[in-house]
């Protein structure tokens, strides 16, 4: 799982500050502090109705709801990003917090003026040996889903290269590569997660 979920855009970030502005007049989202630093502008965020269920339920889990949006400029992109919403929702199952996870990432798709990703290639890491890997292999052949399936047991580049993208040693890894360059890991056999992604984007 990415730390961070971000999108790319050309608009100006200005553009960018104004949907941000006109999103939370909508969207009941509170904007408490605006900083430039050092080329990244960071903006303070807060969504009272989810503040407090977070603190209804365990206060702990307040510290990873997503507090802060930052612009930064990459080549000639703008890009945004937030702290990843799907942490808080793979730690706890309830669906409440997968409507705290749609909004963050709609937060961010609605203000750099995206719409739904297409998936261009999924990348397997697997083993030999490995059940999980075989039973996400048969999971995605049941959905006729292009893949490329990479032993990495038998595969030594292949085995550093996922080391190195994901620090993980253990299989399955699966790399899923969007039309806007950004790239999304899942770690293990994450069958939730997987169809998520698969239904919430437009697949190969």
């Amino acid at each position: 799982m990415n730390i961070s979920y971000s999108r790319k855009t050309q608009i100006a970030k200005e553009k960018i500050i104004n949907n941000l502005r006109d999103f939370a007049k909508n969207f009941n989202l509170d904007i408490w502090g605006e900083k430039e630093l050092n080329g990244f502008y960071i903006v303070g965020i807060y969504h009272k109705d989810f503040f407090q269920f977070l603190e209804g339920i365990n206060k702990d889990l307040i510290s990873i709801l997503p507090f802060y949006l930052i612009i930064f400029d990459e080549g000639e992109f703008r890009k945004v990003l937030i702290l990843n919403p799907e942490i808080l929702s793979s730690l706890v199952n309830n669906p409440e917090f997968l409507k705290i996870e749609d909004f963050y990432k709609n937060l961010v798709d609605s203000i750099t003026e995206n719409t739904y990703r297409k998936i261009q290639k999924i990348k397997l890491y697997a083993s030999t040996t490995c059940p999980y890997c075989s039973s996400e292999k048969q999971y995605l052949d049941s959905k006729n889903i292009k893949y490329e399936y990479v032993l990495v047991d038998i595969n030594e580049e292949a085995a550093r290269e996922m080391v190195e993208k994901t620090g993980q040693f253990g299989v399955p890894v699966t790399e899923i590569f969007y039309d806007d360059n950004e790239t999304e890991i899942v770690i293990g056999f994450d069958k939730n997660r997987l169809e998520k992604i698969f239904k919430d984007y437009l697949s190969v």
